[in-house]
């Protein structure tokens, strides 16, 4: 073979191999995204249900979601859904109706008061 033949030969195998390199990096972008949390107000009753504690929101002129709680504290749930009493509540959502409660009528969930 004469040297430019194997020069271009040389090149294109370069280039070949570089695109191949290419195609099997993932995305920046794609790896290094986290889920977002997000927040939400709700304002509704606190109610138990087989598998655990909901949130019955309530919406005005259209019929409320159930939200499944996934961080039940008995001590603080229990006086709640007994009184049936209408709360708001501050929680996030972890994944589809699942959520984890951090205020109950603007207090800190989950934080016994002395």
């Amino acid at each position: 073979m004469k040297k430019k033949e194997t020069n271009t030969l040389l090149l294109a195998a370069a280039v070949f191999l570089a695109l191949i390199l290419f195609a099997m990096q993932k995305p920046v972008a794609q790896t290094m995204q986290k889920p977002s949390a997000t927040k939400m107000l709700l304002t509704g009753e606190i109610a138990k249900s087989q598998n655990g504690y909901i949130i019955r929101s309530q919406k005005s002129g259209a019929p409320g979601e159930i939200y499944s709680i996934l961080n039940p504290d008995p001590d603080e749930l229990d006086p709640l859904v007994n009184s049936e009493k209408t709360v708001s509540l501050e929680v996030r959502v972890v994944s589809g109706d699942n959520v984890e409660i951090e205020k109950i009528d603007g207090k800190k969930y989950g934080q016994k008061t002395p």
